[in-house]
């Protein structure tokens, strides 16, 4: 329960956090300059999940299980980041002038940004993510919570320096993920977790779960981005810009999911018996659902009044978009939980296959409903992934480890104490 609040609490935090860093970008840069500022990261966030080899949540499971300590664990990242950092950047290199042809200034600078993002994001994030394995919620939030907190106060010096621009913004963003990384560094250096001795044991775990998790990741990376990355290639950066703030208003209610679903996996894993391990999951797996729908039916009202009030009237037409996407909500929030059940089970590779089909019936639909609707076509393709790639993984958890999901579904006493407990200790 403890773990619970305080999480909710921290995301909480980071999704008004979030809201007002989206407002800022919004209301100074306008649509045009949104739109760029959301294509240079979106190249280099994907080639960092499509080329991440699984690894973080690789680093979760050695952490939950206790298959490693902290010390061998941290040695394994630093390596590894190192290694991965100079791939990457390599790699992007390559891809980046594909893809990104609007101007030479936007190119310069997503390679900038690139360069500097790779091994920034990957220090924060394994950092991070061995506090969560260690099941050390409250700095796992604060760390979390400070990667969004350090954009919000790096843009503030941005714009009073009066550098408030597409590169200001970027800039900001670096520095609150680095801020993040050093404070994660400095508590696994108080706690005595740091070690600098490579465990070749340690490493190759490492390497071979993420290998097999890696795939699911791909793809679900893929699933996630290849709206945004059409929308890039074939529509101007205003579009794009109020494509990204819809997704900014339909996602915030996923955090929670997302929050929910990062508890549950080494929750679920650290259970010995197959039973646990299916209470677990069946309890995570009807909150998620009961917050995502509640969310999506307070939204979808207020979105035509509430987008264009925060973010200004040239971002009026993403509400109706952000509905679009809302009405997958539910579908989202499933399939994450179904993903970490499934990487609790060490059935990771179950999950590529779901998202390889949610990444097919999102690519047919964005071909034949992006030219003729653009991105309204491209909210209605989100939905029909989520749908797809859910239903998929819930067969797949169906199948392979014989769990009733239909009955998992069924809220049960011990959901409402779990929630009343909760409530009460909000209250206090």
């Amino acid at each position: 329960m403890r773990d619970i609040s305080v999480s909710f609490v921290a995301t909480g935090v980071i999704q008004a956090t979030n809201i007002a860093t989206g407002l800022l970008a919004a209301r100074i840069l306008l649509p045009e300059g949104r739109g760029e500022l959301a294509e240079i990261m979106l190249w280099a966030g994907l080639i960092v999940e499509l080329g991440i080899l699984g690894l973080s949540d690789a680093l979760l499971y050695r952490a939950a299980t206790n298959a490693a300590s902290p010390q061998k664990l941290f040695a394994a990242a630093t390596i590894l980041t190192l290694i991965l950092s100079v791939i990457l950047v390599v790699v992007g290199f390559v891809v980046e002038p594909l893809v990104i042809h609007d101007s030479p200034t936007t190119l310069d600078l997503a390679l900038i940004y690139l360069v500097a993002f790779v091994p920034i994001y990957l220090s924060s994030l394994f950092v991070t993510t061995i506090f969560q394995g260690q099941l050390d919620i409250v700095t796992w939030n604060l760390l979390r919570g400070a990667v969004a907190l350090g954009y919000l106060l790096f843009i503030g010096v941005v714009y009073v320096t009066g550098h408030a621009t597409v590169a200001g913004f970027a800039a900001a963003n670096l520095m609150g993920m680095l801020l993040s990384g050093i404070l994660g560094v400095f508590l696994l250096a108080r706690r005595g977790w740091t070690g600098w001795r490579v465990d070749t044991p340690t490493l190759r775990g490492l390497v071979v779960y993420g290998a097999k998790v890696h795939v699911g990741e791909m793809m679900n990376s893929a699933r996630q981005k290849i709206d945004q990355a059409l929308v890039a290639l074939w529509l101007p950066h205003a579009e794009l810009g109020l494509y990204v703030v819809a997704l900014t208003v339909a996602n915030g209610p996923l955090i929670l999911a997302q929050t929910l679903g990062n508890l549950a996996f080494p929750k679920i894993s650290n259970q010995a018996e197959i039973g646990g391990k299916t209470v677990v999951f069946g309890r995570y797996l009807r909150f998620t659902l009961a917050v995502t729908i509640a969310c999506t039916a307070i939204l979808l009202p207020l979105n035509p009044f509430l987008v264009p009030l925060l973010f200004g009237e040239p971002f009026s037409p993403a509400a109706t978009v952000a509905n679009i996407m809302l009405l997958g909500l539910p579908f989202a929030g499933a399939k994450i939980l179904f993903m970490n059940a499934l990487k609790a089970w060490d059935k990771a590779l179950d999950i590529g296959h779901a998202e390889a089909v949610g990444l097919a019936a999102a690519a047919a639909s964005l071909v034949v409903l992006l030219p003729t609707l653009g991105i309204v076509g491209a909210a209605w393709s989100l939905v029909v992934a989520n749908l797809v790639a859910a239903g998929v993984m819930a067969v797949s958890l169906q199948r392979s480890l014989g769990l009733p999901v239909l009955q998992l579904f069924r809220p049960t006493a011990d959901d409402w104490t779990l929630v009343r407990d909760l409530l009460r200790r909000e209250r206090a």
